[in-house]
């Protein structure tokens, strides 16, 4: 039985006039009240609600008192909230005199959260989309995150946590003087491939050069496979990580910002896309990169057809209605490029999904029980089995799916952006996006991509 919280219904007509109305509707969202759902509990006998379920792990002698209101990035269905459901009935278990109200905004999260904090709406905890700029409203958690809480078994929460779960989050939303937010669920972009495909054509070792990608893709395309493939929404992550091997992240934006066009002209992007030029006249992309709308090129990756694609980790989950649970993933670094900045293994695009508390709320401390009893080892093994997650918590096992790129994560020494932030300049990015799909796919040469981009940098 699923207990849903109900948002006060005066800040939800407040709300309605800014553009809330996406949360408070269909299938994006929903709520019900902690009474509704007892009462309804009660009205279903012989039926085993997830209040009770968690209620083998209740402590006694509880003094937290107080009304949390949390807003989550997850839908109500999806496996992650059905988990962060869980781990409000528990904590409401442990915690009788503690309510907790859930909004189930899904990834309208990102257009509605900004609104609502500007509108005064109460929000205590929330997921904190990396799309919107929220530093205005967030607490400094740095004098909270060495704290012990009821959930932390005497331990502080940051030796409970994967100390990348406190330094990603700053990286991430460039607020290193302060921690903005506590991680979990955390993410990795990473060449990601079909294990099986690699040992059938006989690649030992994971490519740590250029060269070595070079030679595994003629092994995979010679064996009658497809070596790479893209969708057209991550196409631009590709040509952002090889300038980043060659010149690093702060170069990309500049790049990306220059309004001269002559920095598209550098030698290191003219080196970029003859590297790209080669590999498509080696036949080494799939054919129908040209026209991959998202998520066909994953599903090919999914059905064996396609042994690589860059992308974050997180795709084991999303193709695995396709692959199965016998299907067997690989992850590894970006590789370094000829005379690069050798910095593949350290240095990739890296993140987490970061819950944050409101400067405003009346009760940090309660907030904070509220993380570290969500993010304690067993709501984070929870989570890793039914959402196929990347743990959050030391000591916690790997899933299946993620356990060959734990040497990734744990290497990483530093959270670049998508595609180290090529992106970022959003007027030129369906630009890349566009000439670097034409080269992939043969319809243009690496001299065309390079006045492409410099011809429209000037614009």
């Amino acid at each position: 039985m699923k207990k849903y919280s109900k948002v006060l219904a005066a800040t939800l007509v407040a709300s309605m006039s800014i553009g809330l109305m996406a949360c408070g509707q269909g299938s994006d969202a929903g709520s019900k009240s902690k009474s509704e759902h007892e009462a309804a509990s009660k009205s279903e006998e012989g039926t085993t609600s997830k209040s009770e379920t968690a209620d083998s792990n209740s402590k006694s002698g509880s003094d937290l008192k107080g009304k949390l209101v949390y807003w989550s990035m997850w839908n109500d269905t999806e496996p992650q909230g059905e988990v962060w459901q869980s781990i409000i009935d528990g904590f409401e278990k442990e915690h009788p005199d503690v309510d907790v109200t859930v909004q189930w905004c899904g990834r309208d999260n990102k257009k509605i959260l900004k609104p609502a904090l500007e509108g005064g709406q109460t929000i205590d905890v929330f997921e904190y989309p990396i799309e919107i700029d929220l530093k205005d409203y967030i607490l400094d958690l740095t004098p909270y995150v060495d704290k012990t809480y009821q959930a932390s078994d005497g331990k502080k929460l940051s030796e409970t946590l994967l100390p990348s779960l406190l330094e990603t989050p700053k990286s991430m939303l460039n607020l290193t003087d302060m921690q903005p937010a506590v991680g979990y669920k955390p993410w990795m972009s990473l060449f990601m491939y079909n294990k099986t495909i690699f040992d059938e054509v006989g690649i030992k070792e994971e490519p740590k050069t250029w060269q070595e990608l070079d030679d595994a893709c003629a092994k995979i395309k010679e064996a009658g496979y497809v070596p790479l493939t893209f969708d057209d929404a991550y196409a631009s992550w590709l040509p952002g990580m090889y300038l980043a091997r060659e010149m690093g992240q702060d170069w990309i934006r500049e790049l990306v910002q220059d309004s001269t066009g002559e920095m598209w002209k550098d030698e290191a992007v003219v080196k970029m896309a003859k590297a790209f030029e080669d590999f498509a006249e080696k036949g080494y992309f799939d054919s129908n990169v040209s026209g991959n709308k998202y998520p066909a090129g994953q599903m090919d990756v999914g059905n064996g057809k396609v042994a690589m694609y860059y992308n974050l980790t997180g795709l084991t989950t999303e193709v695995s209605d396709v692959t199965g649970p016998d299907f067997v993933w690989g992850g590894f670094s970006f590789p370094d490029v000829k005379d690069g900045q050798n910095k593949a293994g350290k240095e990739d695009p890296a993140g987490c999904t970061m819950l944050a508390v409101n400067k405003s709320t009346e009760d940090p401390d309660l907030a904070m029980e509220f993380i570290a009893y969500a993010l304690d080892q067993k709501n984070d093994a929870e989570m890793v089995k039914k959402a196929g997650t990347t743990p959050a918590t030391v000591g916690t096992e790997w899933p299946k799916s993620l356990e060959n790129m734990k040497g990734a994560f744990e290497s990483n020494e530093t959270a670049l952006k998508y595609g180290a932030d090529i992106t970022s300049n959003a007027d030129l990015a369906p630009t890349i996006q566009d000439n670097f799909i034409k080269l992939a796919s043969g319809q243009i040469s690496a001299d065309d991509f390079v006045n492409n981009m410099a011809a429209a940098a000037k614009k």
